[in-house]
């Protein structure tokens, strides 16, 4: 049952202290709901750890929205622009999920086909749960996560810049830094989940 699609696109995240992403909350009139909005993030490597050497990330992404649940597996690749990749994207069944959650086991698929980032022989690395809500400022889609991992919780703003945006792309960015400076925040791009979360 996989469905597949690439996007090229640009991701900007900054970290932010609870206060801070409350504040920006309040600001765009939205707030976190644990029965709304949230994902489980599985992250894999090969066992030699050759996609975190390439800068890429290969993630199985569980999301549930209200009684709704689907299941995602994205290939991130980095391209020649600074904080840009082409994803790979496929949506799965709750069978390929689980093959691939607990055993290891790439589904049918151009990720799968893709033998020369991962040799077909994946394992998982780490476990993340995000709690999303999505804001809006001028043009901009903003979204805020709070991650939980291993005990302890984070807050990050961020959004996502089709780069096919017909040259939108820097007014975008602004705006995005804009928001920030409105609450004395200078943005910091943060480091990608899958290696900032180990």
């Amino acid at each position: 049952m996989v469905q597949e699609k690439r996007i090229l696109d640009r991701e900007l995240r900054h970290q932010l202290s609870k206060t801070d992403c409350h504040a920006i909350m309040d600001y765009l009139m939205v707030e976190f709901s644990d029965k709304k909005d949230f994902h489980y993030n599985y992250y894999f490597d090969t066992p030699n750890g050759k996609l975190s050497n390439k800068d890429a990330t290969l993630r199985l992404r569980t999301i549930v929205k209200e009684s709704d649940i689907s299941y995602h597996l994205t290939l991130k690749v980095p391209t020649i622009d600074k904080d840009t990749y082409l994803e790979y994207n496929e949506k799965l069944d709750e069978k390929e999920m689980r093959l691939l959650a607990y055993n290891n086991q790439l589904p049918k698929g151009e990720i799968g086909e893709l033998t020369s980032m991962h040799n077909n022989d994946v394992k998982l690395v780490n476990v993340i749960k995000v709690n999303r809500v999505i804001g809006f400022y001028l043009d901009l889609k903003v979204f805020f996560d709070r991650i939980s991992h291993r005990g302890k919780t984070y807050y990050e703003i961020g959004t996502r810049i089709d780069q096919s945006a017909n040259g939108k792309t820097e007014d975008l960015i602004n705006q995005f830094k804009e928001l920030l400076t409105k609450f004395d925040i200078e943005f910091e791009q943060s480091p990608r989940r899958s290696k900032q979360y180990r």
